[in-house]
């Protein structure tokens, strides 16, 4: 797409002036995957300078637990993700702050220091022990899906990113009893990787806080881990959000190259679908993910990624710009939106 310098600049300014959230970010694993490699200061040296570039506020840490470690080193992996992710932290006091109420929002909004909240993607590593949950909520964790793609004692996935064959399965009277749990520790619920039948009984039937943390739209790409446009207006009607995914599976832009324009068009086809409050940014940029995957310290190109890294918001915010997106709704999409929601769905204050 051609950007003009005009809109490059107001992008730029936006991206200052707006407390930027992203709803999706597989960090705690690839923390934990470096510092079994001996690395230190991840955060510090791989994202907080982009961070800062691309006013980056609030991000939303994901625990997800890999199948090789399922079922009986899953649990044992998941705490081994949250304690990488506060050794980091215990070094950055001042510029990044665990996020697990409204008065620490607060202070992401304000951009005091970036907020990071900790969910999980996923609750296979908890079986179906529902009093496991209150020991990851003590930890800090403040919402989860109840599976990633795959099946599992709770409820069955759709598919993953790469691949796009429809699985069949509901919620289990355990998921139900977990989402019980959920709600009394007053815990929001991401239901990004439920297949349809669990999407609409998560839709229909709670009261918790839901939102699709790293979706894109299905009539844009057809793809079972999109979302229809009658659960994109339900999840709207429930006051949930839909975090735009910058995967190019599911943006729409594997194999074509077209990274920006397909970006462009999910995002455009969400506000029209949703309304302009209800969008978001779960960009689940994998990239740094899949190195620390793989033992390496860098690699050229993006992978599977629509953005080369944070500091490409720019260019997105200035594609939707230049394609006519009103500033305010752009402004909405990249952080308004996610922090209305979670400061509806996070308790007032952190308990005593």
């Amino acid at each position: 797409m051609k950007i003009s310098l005009q809109n490059w600049e107001r992008a730029r300014r936006l991206l200052e002036e707006t407390p930027v959230a992203d709803l999706h970010l597989d960090l705690p694993g690839e923390l934990l995957m470096r510092h079994c490699m001996e690395e230190k200061n991840v955060i510090r040296t791989r994202y907080l300078p982009a961070w800062r570039r691309s006013g980056i506020s609030l991000i939303g840490a994901v625990v997800y637990v890999e199948s090789r470690y399922l079922p009986e080193a899953g649990l044992r992996n998941a705490l081994l993700q949250i304690g990488a992710l506060k050794r980091e932290l215990s070094g950055l006091s001042g510029e990044i702050h665990l996020v697990r109420c409204r008065e620490d929002l607060e202070r992401a909004c304000q951009k005091e220091s970036v907020g990071i909240f900790l969910y999980l993607e996923g609750l296979d590593a908890l079986g179906e022990d529902v009093t496991l949950l209150s020991l990851f909520h003590e930890l800090g964790v403040t919402g989860a899906s109840l599976t990633w793609s795959r099946r599992n004692l709770l409820a069955c996935g759709c598919c993953s990113a790469s691949q796009n064959k429809r699985k069949d399965g509901g919620i289990t009277e355990a998921g139900m009893r977990m989402v019980g749990e959920m709600r009394r520790l007053g815990m929001f619920l991401d239901i990004s990787h439920l297949n349809d039948e669990g999407m609409e009984r998560m839709l229909t039937e709670t009261e918790l806080p839901i939102l699709a943390t790293h979706s894109n739209a299905r009539n844009v790409r057809f793809h079972y881990r999109n979302l229809t446009d009658a659960q994109i207006a339900m999840l709207a009607q429930r006051g949930g959000v839909i975090g735009l995914n910058a995967c190019s599976y599911l943006a729409g832009s594997y194999g074509n190259g077209r990274h920006l324009e397909w970006l462009v068009r999910q995002a455009e086809y969400l506000i029209r679908q949703a309304g302009d409050c209800h969008t978001a940014l779960g960009l689940d940029l994998c990239r740094g993910y899949d190195l620390a995957r793989r033992g390496l310290e860098a690699e050229e190109g993006q992978g599977d990624d629509c953005l080369a890294g944070y500091d490409e918001l720019v260019l997105l915010a200035a594609a939707l710009l230049e394609d006519g997106t009103e500033p305010e709704t752009v402004s909405r999409l990249f952080g308004g939106n996610a922090f209305a929601f979670l400061q509806k769905a996070l308790p007032c204050q952190k308990k005593v």
